[in-house]
């Protein structure tokens, strides 16, 4: 494993695999949403009520909203008091605020959303080339929160993270881009909120070299989205599971179960989706982002 140059409070680095962060066990369940609204692209929005649905059925099993606080626990081995589930937005799309919000406060969960400073800045629309098609067809919900709204939901107790600025590769950049993605992102949130101690990568991608650079731009935790399945978790590189608007019922019930996690973060049903991802590379829709 990597050495990660950090530290956790007043601990030592956390550089080995931990436990409470692998996503498989009942203290804690980590999924990655995007855009809530109605008549969004799918598998980046999600219905309102889909949403809505989904939080009842958590608060119905007694789970707690995550945040760091209860990051911190995790990667001090020290057991949570109730089971948590961590819900994360990535890319800070405009709905986060007019309707994650207000849904996320009505049933009692916290919640983490990672935004790129650039695009909250004009509050604009988001155009990265993977997100090309889908803006032209849905240019109302493909876009980003402004500071205001991103400044309200951190008064209502929604932490704020970096996404970096402009949702690159991160493994493909070189370490000067790199450095300057990460650490410029988490200052200019820092300028505004007062603090910014989560990553979300960008398209959930990471290796050794971005995780180093994560640390040594200050951030404590970082999410991923394993393309290729991922077995660990580390403080930096935490998996997570994405929701879409098919997990409803049955489905979303097994992304809660530690055994349902289990199989969907293995390596053969990574295999499985990437199978499933290349025979439907004709139709943009068909293909996930983050």
């Amino acid at each position: 494993m990597y050495a990660v140059p950090m530290t956790l409070g007043d601990r030592e680095p956390q550089a080995l695999p931990l436990a409470g962060l692998a996503n498989r066990s009942r203290q804690a369940t980590f999924l990655c949403y995007h855009s809530i609204s109605d008549g969004g692209p799918p598998f980046l929005s999600l219905p309102p009520e889909t949403f809505e649905r989904q939080l009842a059925t958590m608060r119905r099993h007694g789970l707690a909203g995550g945040g760091v606080e209860a990051l911190d626990d995790l990667a001090g081995g020290r057991r949570l008091s109730r089971p948590h589930v961590f819900l994360t937005f990535d890319d800070g799309y405009v709905d986060n605020h007019a309707t994650a919000s207000p849904l996320l406060a009505e049933y009692g969960f916290r919640a983490m959303v990672f935004v790129l400073p650039p695009y909250v800045d004009s509050a604009g629309g988001f155009d990265w080339p993977e997100l090309a098609e889908r803006r032209r067809a849905h240019p109302d919900i493909m876009r980003s929160m402004s500071w205001p709204m991103v400044e309200a939901l951190a008064e209502g107790g929604i932490e704020i993270g970096s996404h970096g600025c402009r949702h690159p590769h991160l493994p493909d950049l070189d370490d000067e881009r790199l450095r300057e993605e990460l650490w410029s992102s988490r200052e200019r949130i820092r300028a505004r909120l007062g603090r910014c101690d989560v990553l979300a990568y960008p398209f959930g991608e990471w290796d050794e070299r971005v995780a180093a650079a994560a640390a040594a731009a200050g951030y404590s935790y970082a999410f991923s989205l394993p393309a290729k399945g991922e077995r660990e978790g580390t403080a930096l590189a935490i998996p997570r599971i994405n929701i879409d608007q098919r997990d409803r019922g049955v489905r979303f019930a097994a992304k809660l179960s530690p055994l349902g996690r289990r199989a969907y973060l293995s390596r053969s049903a990574a295999l499985l989706r990437t199978v499933r991802r290349q025979r439907a590379a004709s139709a943009p829709a068909a293909q996930a982002g983050s």
